[in-house]
Formats: structure tokens, C-alpha cells, sequence
């Protein structure tokens, strides 16, 4: 049985404004167990009902198997995410099992946080792991995936027959939707510019499918190209046809703006089709979900959930064990199952039997989960794959950005030029803002790592 599920009171209380960089050696933990039961924390930010309710049931059947271990499950927002394990770790806390931040995985390793997690993927078998889906630096595994999440357009197929508008296939029949769609209380898409990873992320498609990129995969910035600009004004043109308030959005709004009828098109992952269909199968009839045609390159976003366990856990075998069993098998494949099409599953083997779900939804809309599984292919992401796109061509590079967390972390560089310019900012200056920026930060790294050397390695 379950017996606590309850939020840490120090996640609560520390929430403050914290240093972004990692302390030098990884504190020890002040845990205390009793002598008959191992405490294992587990920190979560899937915080579905759905999700949540799986996540109890599976504990409680873990700890029916292994009753001197005890699950507790800690809840946050995803945008909280970072701040919080930064300061959890600074005051001390174990943090157990945890969804590790993209942005903070190089650093994070590097300063000694993460414990090496070969041994579970040996026991699963790492060959069942779809290439990309682990978490490796300097020849460990640290962090485990339990689903990716692929972003589509969303596109309202009524709207535009009513509109004579055909479904885009190009940018600027998305552009021209957008427009046309857009009067009285209708806008024609959602986009978010808030100061978040959510505004990074989405402009991050832009960037790629105009053949720009962030950093070339040996470490040199690439964003002052030409191919940026034309990102930038194609972000900004469409986005004028944002509903008021965007420049505070972050991912939630994306959601809530379609599933309310405010907004005709929409980029999000799978999750908007599952909370549509659940709230208004009806109009679930009349969406239709696309591959983002916002330049002539053929990538968009790919977010791995992962999980990693912090070094200084005081129950580290336990951690270990309860993360293979959650992972792996019909554990897996039920977890994904809680929101299908948004949590893909990352084990080959899991993965084949995604689509043979008898729940409504699939039944209903398994078209939906296909795309995305088939999308999983031209899948990106700015914080773990560095130069995947060059010549105009994608090809998916391995190369982790060391400098992640001060570029893309929150607020970072990218979506505070963006933040900038949906409030009226010079479209140039901020941009050559964020240049510069990015040369600093990437200049002042190497210049601390003088031996490091990027490898280009690449996995289409």
C-alpha cells in the first residue's frame, strides 16, 4: 500500500532565487531511515491525474513486493523544475530518483551528481533502448528515458474548409491561415514568448527548419547566421496573430488555447490531442495534427523524459532496483499508456506494443500516436543535440552543449531576445544581443576547459 505521497517541505520553502552554477563537490545527505525501511524520494513534474494515479498504483505495488523500501513521490511544475533541484541540492536534500533537467545534465555530471546507471541498462538490455534516448558523457549512462514527447502543428481542419483554406504544407500557407483565421475572437495560432524553455523549445523549430542552428557540433556559435534572421522574422511574423498576453505564455497556454476554441492552430506534443479528446471529442473530430512547416529542413522538437539518480542518495541500490522495474516492461508500457502519443515509448520492445491499446483514445485517434512515432525520426532537441543541422541538412547530432544551462536555462539568452522583440524590440539588436551573448558564454566555458574538444558524433 502507499503510504506517503507528499510534497518535500523543502522544495516549498526554497524556491528562491538560487546561484544557476553547481557547487564544486555534491553535498551529503541528511536522510535518516528507519532501520527496518529504505526511503526512496522520487521527484516528478508529470503531474496528470492520470499520470499521478499510475504512479501511486505502480508504488503501491513495488512496496507490496518490497515492504523495508518506501516510494515518496514529490510533485512540482515542469517550469519549476531547475530552481528546484538546484536548490534542493544546495540545502542538503536527497533527492533520490529525479527528472534531471536537460540543461543541467552536462554540468551536473561533471560536478559529480549523477550516479552511473550502466548497470540498469545492462539488465534492461541496451540494445531495446531506441538510439539517443539515454543520457551518456565521458563513457557513463546518468540518466534513463521513460518517454519522449514529439511537437506537431495542430490545425483546425473545420476551420480552414470553412476559410477554403487547404491544410498547410508550407510556411506560407501557415502564415496565410493564420492571417485569415484570425477575427473576433479567434486567433490563428498560439506561440509563447515568455521568459521560459517553452519559448526556446518552440522557436527552436523555426531555427532548424531554416537551416540554422545554435552552435556547429564542434562548439562554435552558428547563431549569428544568416539562416537566424530569417527564423527570427518568420517567428515574428506569424506571431502577430498570437492572442494578447503571449509574451508571458509558456506551455500550458498552448494547450488551454486550442482545447478553448481561441486559437486555430497550435504546437504541442501529443498531451493536446489526449486533454481534447477527453474534454470535447466532438471538436477532437475536426483536428487534424501535422509536421510543423515552418522551413524547408525536415526536423522539429523532441523532448526525452529521463530520469537520473543523484549520487548522494543515501538508498542507492534501492534507488536503482525501483528505477529498472519502473522503466521496463509492462511497468513502461502502462506509464506511457497514461497519456498515448505524448509519452512514446523509448524501449523498442515496448514501443511495438504502444499501438495495440484498446482504450478509446487509440482506438479513436491512433493516426495521432503513428505521426508521432513516425516523427520521432527527424526529432531534435537545443540542449542535447549541438549542431544537428548544417548545409541546410539535418542529420542528428550526439553532441551535448556543455554550456547548456547558461544559454538555454531560465531565463536564458534565447528567450530573452524573444521576450524582447514581442514587446516591441528591435529585431536586430536583440538578435545580435543574443549573439554576443552566446559568444561570451561559450568563450568563457572553453577558456575554464581548455582540453575539451567536441566529437561531431552524429546518429540519424
Amino acid at each position: 500500500m502507499l503510504r506517503r505521497i507528499g510534497i518535500l517541505v523543502v522544495f516549498a520553502l526554497l524556491v528562491g532565487c538560487v546561484s544557476i552554477t553547481p557547487p564544486a563537490q555534491a553535498p551529503a545527505t541528511p536522510t535518516v531511515d528507519l532501520p527496518w525501511l529504505k526511503i526512496i524520494p522520487f521527484f516528478t513534474t508529470e503531474n496528470d491525474p492520470r499520470q499521478l494515479e499510475f504512479m501511486q498504483a505502480v508504488i503501491a505495488e513495488y512496496q507490496a513486493q518490497q515492504s523495508d523500501v518506501e516510494v515518496d513521490l514529490v510533485i512540482a511544475r515542469p517550469a519549476e523544475r531547475g530552481r528546484r533541484l538546484l536548490t534542493a541540492l544546495a540545502s542538503g536534500a536527497d533527492l533520490g530518483i529525479f527528472e534531471v533537467e536537460p540543461t543541467l545534465m552536462p554540468q551536473w555530471v561533471e560536478a559529480g551528481y549523477l550516479l552511473p546507471l550502466n548497470d540498469i541498462v545492462a539488465n534492461i538490455g541496451a540494445i531495446d533502448f531506441v538510439p539517443g534516448s539515454l543520457y551518456s558523457q565521458d563513457g557513463q549512462v546518468y540518466a534513463a528515458p521513460y518517454a519522449e514527447s514529439v511537437y506537431g502543428l495542430w490545425v483546425r481542419k473545420d476551420l480552414l474548409d470553412q476559410a477554403g483554406l487547404p491544410i498547410p504544407t508550407t510556411y506560407d500557407e501557415v502564415l496565410a491561415a493564420a492571417r485569415l483565421l484570425t477575427r473576433e475572437d479567434m486567433y490563428g495560432i498560439a506561440l509563447p514568448a515568455g521568459q521560459n524553455i517553452a519559448t526556446v523549445n518552440y522557436f527552436s523549430i523555426f531555427l532548424w527548419q531554416n537551416g540554422g542552428d545554435y552552435f556547429t557540433c564542434d562548439g562554435e556559435v552558428a547563431f549569428g547566421q544568416p539562416q537566424t534572421l530569417q527564423a527570427i522574422k518568420r517567428w515574428v511574423e506569424l506571431a502577430q496573430y498570437a492572442p494578447p498576453g503571449y509574451s508571458t505564455w509558456s506551455y500550458g497556454e498552448q494547450i488551454d488555447a486550442f482545447v478553448n476554441q481561441r486559437v486555430a492552430m497550435s504546437l504541442y506534443g501529443g498531451r493536446l490531442g489526449v486533454q481534447l479528446f477527453e474534454t470535447n471529442p466532438e471538436l477532437a473530430e475536426k483536428v487534424a495534427v501535422i509536421f510543423p512547416p515552418f522551413g524547408e529542413t525536415k526536423v522539429t522538437l523532441g523532448i526525452w523524459s529521463r530520469l537520473a539518480i543523484a549520487a548522494g542518495t543515501r538508498n542507492q541500490q534501492e534507488a536503482k532496483a525501483f528505477l529498472q522495474w519502473l522503466i521496463s516492461g509492462d511497468r513502461l508500457l502502462r506509464y506511457d499508456a497514461t497519456v498515448p502519443g505524448h509519452m512514446i515509448p523509448p524501449l523498442q520492445s515496448v514501443r511495438l506494443q504502444a499501438l495495440n491499446s484498446a482504450d478509446s483514445f487509440t482506438l479513436n485517434h491512433g493516426d495521432w500516436i503513428r505521426s508521432f512515432m513516425d516523427w520521432t525520426a527527424y526529432t531534435n532537441h537545443p540542449a542535447m543535440n549541438m549542431g544537428s543541422v548544417a548545409g541546410g541538412k539535418f542529420v542528428r547530432s550526439h553532441t551535448v552543449p556543455p554550456w547548456a544551462w547558461e544559454v538555454f536555462g531560465t531565463p536564458g539568452i534565447v528567450d530573452a531576445m524573444l521576450h524582447k522583440i514581442a514587446n516591441g524590440g528591435n529585431i536586430d539588436a536583440a538578435w545580435q544581443e543574443a549573439v554576443a551573448a552566446m559568444e561570451q558564454v561559450v568563450e568563457s566555458w572553453k577558456a575554464a576547459h581548455p582540453g575539451w574538444q567536441a566529437e561531431c558524433a552524429s546518429q540519424q
